[in-house]
């Protein structure tokens, strides 16, 4: 299961199952709950649901479940997929590495996020990968 990327408030998400052989239909769960089911093709090897007009609640877990055409029977769910939405109301965090200089190979880094508004929970990101490498919830103090 894969998402288009930068999904925020309003915008319309296409979420993609691929599949492995080929189905007769393919199911759309949301927090494991049942959510939508698309008849497809014999030769598609991908299945797409979009979700229109996102809002904060649809930012749950996604998994898709196919039943098999050649060899009747249904698959396992896929592993989840996490759909994070952007508030662009709030302004974006600050962002800070130590040392600034020079880091030979192998060295640690330290990366740090903060926001002075607002206490908030921080998602890391690689550049070119939607996945947060880390996630961290705001202190209690």
């Amino acid at each position: 299961l894969h998402s288009s990327q930068g999904v925020s408030l309003g915008d319309t998400v296409t979420l993609r199952c691929h599949l492995p052989q080929p189905a007769a239909w393919v199911e759309l769960y949301k927090e494991g709950k049942w959510r939508s089911r698309k008849e497809v093709d014999q030769e598609q090897d991908v299945a797409e649901f979009s979700l229109a007009g996102i809002k904060q609640e649809d930012a749950l877990r996604y998994q898709c479940q196919y039943q098999g055409l050649e060899q009747p029977g249904t698959s396992e769910k896929s592993d989840p997929m996490g759909l994070l939405v952007t508030d662009h109301s709030y302004p974006p965090p600050s962002i800070s590495l130590s040392p600034k200089e020079h880091v030979e190979v192998g060295s640690n880094i330290t990366i740090q996020c903060w926001n002075k508004k607002y206490g908030a929970a921080f998602l890391l990101h690689k550049a070119g990968h939607s996945a947060p490498i880390q996630h961290q919830e705001p202190d209690d103090g």
